[in-house]
């Protein structure tokens, strides 16, 4: 409870500056910044819980409108080293008997076992609302598929030699989801969902600082109950958070950093697990090619709801850290851009997806002169 008043103060005081705030010179022109990727974390139970798109320092200036569709899509084989290390001749399943034997066999122990494609389509809605403050609305809707990587990733580990963390003892293009915490199991043997609309997170942002060298903003967030626990394409409770971002310049170089904090309302699939509060943080390099091409490289990386329950597994209970290397582009008018990337899970492939790519396609309207 203090921490829901502490965030709706946060939230009050936001909203009490905002007017102040935009009273303030008008925001430096920045040419050619296309800022980080928007993006957050691909792993699929940190996709039912409150994270903020990797943003910029960067507001939309007063009047500006953009509509943003961006999709995430990656593939996913993760889980408990008694569920994955396993060693037979031909490929299996896991199953809800050899689930419970494995249970027996860890008493008291979390377990999981991720074994999927997941794509997350997001619809964003921004507005400059003033010259200090920016109001965003993200609908996302959330996939499962068996898919079709499985083959191509098992090569690509082999040829590299780089290991397929057990995956090659499994059916490919499968989709198999389980979870277990305290008494209470969740398994799934084929998609939970299919395009299912998830959380919807209403978001402001309020300008601190603005400058040719710099700017830096506040954002407030609220993750909205619109999804499906039971379908894992929301956790069915409200989420609340607050991230500072900020962008640093010089020449034709962008840095953009960010760090937050959420705080985790219940998970309706679990009702007696106490989800722990998140932290994130972020950074990317942005060269500015020239006005339409930035070529970004970009490192984020999210706590678990999971951390700090003694009980949980311990790659549950890890830091889950991506990285995305691609390109954003813009239309000669600079109303339309373009946003591509491979997204890599380089830091422990047990704690996140193995390799994903990202599409997006924004449209920006201006007001008129």
């Amino acid at each position: 409870m203090a921490r829901k008043r502490i965030f709706a103060a946060c939230v009050a005081i936001g909203m009490a500056l905002a007017p102040a705030a935009a009273r303030g010179g008008d925001p430096s022109p920045v040419i050619g910044e296309q800022g980080p990727f928007s993006e957050r974390n691909q792993l699929p139970f940190n996709l039912l819980f409150l994270a903020f798109p990797a943003r910029g320092g960067a507001l939309l200036s007063q009047g500006e409108k953009e509509v943003i569709v961006v999709e995430a899509y990656g593939n996913t084989f993760s889980g408990s080293d008694v569920l994955v290390q396993i060693n037979t001749d031909e490929r299996v399943r896991l199953t809800p008997e050899a689930l419970l034997e494995a249970q027996l066999t860890q008493p008291g122990e979390s377990l999981f076992f991720l074994d999927t494609e997941q794509a997350r389509t997001s619809l964003m809605l921004r507005w400059g609302a003033s010259r200090r403050f920016e109001l965003d609305l993200e609908v996302p809707f959330l996939s499962y598929f068996g898919g079709q990587l499985d083959s191509a990733i098992e090569w690509y580990h082999n040829f590299g030699s780089l290991g397929n963390a057990d995956r090659e003892h499994f059916v490919q293009d499968a989709v198999q989801v389980a979870l277990t915490l305290g008494d209470k199991t969740y398994f799934r043997d084929s998609s939970p969902s299919h395009f299912r609309p998830s959380d919807a997170v209403i978001t402001g942002r309020l300008g601190l600082a603005d400058s040719p060298r710099g700017s830096a903003a506040l954002s407030m967030g609220v993750k909205l109950p619109t999804g499906s626990a039971e379908d894992l394409s929301g956790s069915g409770s409200f989420d609340e958070g607050l991230e500072m971002e900020g962008t640093l310049r010089w020449g034709r170089q962008r840095v953009h950093l960010s760090g937050g904090w959420v705080h985790v309302g219940n998970w309706d699939l679990f009702p007696e697990f106490n989800p722990t509060d998140l932290a994130n943080f972020g950074a990317a390099y942005e060269y500015v090619r020239n006005a339409r091409l930035s070529w970004v490289f970009q490192l984020q990386t999210q706590s678990s709801v999971f951390r700090n329950h003694e009980e949980a597994d311990g790659y549950l209970a890890d830091f889950s850290t991506e990285l995305l290397l691609g390109a954003r582009w813009k239309g000669a008018s600079g109303r339309w851009a373009f946003q591509t990337a491979l997204i890599e899970n380089l830091i422990d492939q047990n704690n996140g997806m193995d390799v994903g790519i990202l599409a997006g396609f924004s449209v920006l309207s201006r007001p008129a002169p």
